[in-house]
């Protein structure tokens, strides 16, 4: 089985680099599980040879589960290379049928641990702020199922994090009610709220430290991306698009697409 978790790795990697959609794999009559989804993705990550900077949480937003066929949260890794600055142009020339998501991502000062309840894990975090996943997939028309996504890396391209706001207990009580706005330069596109990631930005790092396994966990100094809070939305080159985050985050994150 190691082979084929090798050659599957090596045959997303591939159709990555050059912008080809394939076959989800859960088409295969033989199939791979989800733990060896997991592995697959692990290879890919090898292949690519990047520094891992933290994790992001896929599919926390429950009311999108049945559009993308999924029925749970998957995770993935940021790395250093997809870790962008939002004073710059995203290219899109890397990204292959790309999507935003508006995001409230953690800052870890502490490593969290499994079991862990509200106050210690908020004990853990040292920052939060606002942030745009972008989000990719080589499958047809984004028609696949949760072993597709996790396979390819939880369909992660960057992660363009905002201004920081420093995670007192009030604002990390606030994140559940935190609202966004979406925007598409003047155009609202959809609004969300905190509580659309699983309950909160907080139940989603007690669920993402449980699912890892301890050679994988989390770690002081990195940072974890809640999942969005909107749908995905289709992005252009050329487009400007803005999240107004209002309640204890109050900032806006806005970013260009070339």
């Amino acid at each position: 089985m190691a082979q084929d978790i090798n050659a599957l790795a090596q045959k997303i990697h591939t159709a990555i680099e050059s912008h080809q959609t394939i076959a989800p794999l859960s088409s295969d009559p033989g199939g791979i599980s989800l733990a060896q989804a997991y592995e697959v993705a692990n290879g890919l990550r090898s292949l690519q040879g990047r520094q891992r900077v933290g994790f992001k949480v896929g599919f926390t937003n429950r009311a999108i589960w049945e559009v993308y066929g999924v029925n749970r949260p998957i995770w993935g890794v940021v790395s250093a290379e997809t870790l962008t600055q939002p004073t710059a142009p995203v290219k899109l020339v890397t990204a292959f049928q790309p999507r935003i998501e508006p995001e409230i991502v953690l800052g870890l000062s502490k490593t969290p641990e499994q079991g862990m309840d509200r106050a210690a894990l908020s004990g853990c975090i040292d920052w939060v702020a606002p942030g745009f996943e972008i989000v990719q997939t080589i499958y047809p028309d984004w028609k696949m199922d949760i072993i597709d996504s996790v396979a390819a890396q939880s369909l992660h391209v960057n992660l363009v994090v905002g201004e920081k706001v420093q995670a007192t207990p009030e604002v990390l009580e606030g994140l559940t009610d935190v609202p966004v706005d979406l925007m598409r330069g003047d155009e609202a596109v959809e609004t969300g709220v905190g509580a659309n990631a699983l309950d909160g930005p907080l139940d989603v790092l007690a669920h993402l430290v449980d699912m890892l396994d301890p050679e994988q966990a989390v770690q002081a100094g990195e940072l974890v991306s809640t999942g969005t809070l909107t749908d995905a939305w289709r992005i252009e080159p050329g487009e400007e698009w803005t999240g107004r985050y209002g309640g204890v985050m109050g900032r806006s994150l806005t970013i260009r697409f070339e």
